[in-house]
This record gives structure tokens, sequence and C-alpha cells, in this order.
């Protein structure tokens, strides 16, 4: 693999992959989230919030290259906020609809790809794994799983035709290409997310807020 961009894991959420017929059915309960025949469980995502918050708030550079705007991110308070959860819980989806990807389409990271990926990853301006990492909503020691899955991106664009220069028309179809596969992977997965958490949004592969419905009284609404 030669020295490109990465999308990183953080980046994700805001691309624009269409996932159609994705997000329907219902969530057993005790799960934050069903993906195929894996559960991500309640528990399971609390213990990663915890695990992540205290690094993020001791990283500003995970700070900085959070992939959400301004507004939305948590301003310096004391515990993880809803939209930080719900950050938490889309990577954990993305590393499991990634390795579908790579399993549909016959690649598998060795473990030299994943430390190369992290090379890469180090040797982003202002950024490195273990911000990269953070930023997305995962703790450091989930450094690995983000590099796997951008492994994954290279080996499939790879298979898709590109030709390892920066923005040339090759390297968007590709890319293009490892949206179409993550769509796929998606769909065959089938991704529910429990409504106490928000619902899956398919054309920006996020999870958007609970809406909470005021009664007619409280809304003005007679």
């Amino acid at each position: 693999m030669k020295t490109t961009r990465i999308t990183a894991l953080a980046a994700l959420p805001l691309s624009v992959v269409l996932l159609s017929g994705c997000g329907g059915g219902p969530v057993k309960a005790g799960a934050a989230a069903l993906v195929g025949d894996e559960r991500i469980s309640v528990s399971g995502l609390d213990r990663t919030v915890r695990d992540w918050w205290p690094e993020f708030k001791a990283d500003p550079q995970a700070s900085a290259n959070r992939a959400e705007p301004p507004e939305q991110q948590q301003m310096g308070g004391d515990a993880a906020s809803e939209s930080d959860v719900r950050a938490t819980l889309t990577a954990l989806v993305f590393l499991k609809v990634g390795d579908q990807a790579a399993r549909d389409h016959g690649v598998e990271p060795t473990g030299g790809d994943v430390d190369q990926a992290i090379a890469l990853m180090d040797q982003t301006p202002n950024s490195n794994a273990v911000s990269t990492t953070l930023a997305a909503g995962l703790p450091k020691d989930r450094v690995r799983d983000v590099a796997r899955f951008n492994a994954i991106q290279l080996l499939l664009m790879d298979r898709f035709g590109w030709d390892h220069t920066r923005d040339s028309p090759a390297a968007q179809r590709a890319m293009q290409r490892f949206d179409q596969a993550l769509g796929e992977a998606a769909r065959k997965l089938k991704v529910r997310v429990n409504p106490r958490f928000g619902t899956f949004d398919p054309t920006k592969v996020a999870i958007n807020p609970v809406v909470y419905r005021l009664s007619a009284h409280e809304s003005g609404v007679r």
C-alpha cells in the first residue's frame, strides 16, 4: 500500500453512502444495535463510552479533529453527551460493516497491513492514530480496529482500480465504489438501531438524535 489520504473513521458518518433498507425492524432488549447476527449491547456501548471519555478529554488534537459541527460538540462537560454516545455507536457499527465489505470482496488485511495503516495515520498532518481513534468516539485500545477499517478501505480501493494518485479520476471512482461496497454490506447486515439512541439515517450513515414529541398542549397546538 502506498501513502495516500485515508478516510478516517471519524469522518465517515458525514459521507453520503446510500444504505436504503437499513434501520428497520425490531431491536432485541438490551441491544444498542443489531448488525447482522452481531449484537452491540447497551452495557458494552456504555463501557466503551466510559473508557473513551477521559482519554478524549485529555487529547486536544482529538477534539480538534472530531468530525461534527461545532455546535454539536461536547463543550467541556463532566460526562459524554448524547451526541458522543451516538458517535461511538456509529463507529462500532462501521467497524462491522467494513468487515462485511471485506468478506464480500475477498480481502483480508494482514497484521502488516494494519501496522502500515497505523503508520499512515501517524503521518496525517495535525493528527495521529490515537487522536483519529479518539475523534471517532473509540478509546485508545481500539486503534488497531480503526486501522483495520482503514486497511480494508485501501485494499478495496486497490481492487476497484485506484491509481495511488491523490484526487485523480481513478481515485474518485475507487472511492465511490468503496462507498457502494459499504452500502451493499450494510444492506446485507440489515443494520438496526435501538430507538433509545436515535434513528439510523441511511443517506448520511449516521444515527440521528431521538426526536421528543411534545403534547398538543405543550406545543401550543390545541
